[in-house]
């Protein structure tokens, strides 16, 4: 919890777009578990190498969107079982899609340095985050073949519970 603190505190110091108080913050939870059983916001991102991804060219796949920042720890510690949960689960349709709030030279450095092989998009505008309530980070998102949110991880999880939330879905 205190890690979960500590991002919604640096993400309030660096940029204007995310939550500075209590009241924001409940806002963007809110916002965020609302999604539940409805249609995925579509957007369009680059990833890190500037190629454009539309979520909507990815109906009939399993969808884990996953927002995070270099500068937050429980991202970081997440990002690991993202790089091996979307080379296991691609070939069964489901796409593990990491989305960096960060500047994309500050995201693709972290990875190379961690030696973590993981394809990720960049929303640097954070308008894609905020559409989904993700302005407290990390903040997962499994979207079911239907284009709909299935569930929303509030905070750091665990592989195990990822793993069967997808199972879940992919029945």
């Amino acid at each position: 919890m205190k890690f979960v603190i500590s991002c919604v505190l640096l993400l309030a110091a660096v940029s204007p777009a995310f939550p500075k108080d209590r009241k924001a913050i409940e806002a963007s939870r809110s916002k965020a578990t609302s999604l539940v059983g409805n249609p995925a916001p579509d957007f369009t991102l680059p990833d890190l190498e500037q190629q454009i991804f539309h979520l909507a060219d990815r109906r009939g796949k399993v969808i884990v969107l996953a927002f995070w920042a270099t500068w937050c720890p429980p991202c970081r510690a997440e990002m690991p079982t993202f790089t091996n949960l979307q080379k296991e689960l691609s070939p069964k349709d489901v796409m593990v899609i990491p989305v960096a709030v960060d500047e994309p030279a500050k995201a693709s450095s972290f990875l190379k340095k961690k030696n973590l092989e993981v394809w990720s998009l960049v929303d640097r505008s954070h308008k894609v985050t905020l559409s989904y309530g993700a302005s407290v980070i990390p903040k997962t998102f499994l979207i079911d073949r239907d284009g709909k949110v299935a569930k929303v991880f509030m905070g750091k999880c665990s592989e195990e519970e990822l793993r069967n939330a997808i199972q879940a879905v992919l029945q």
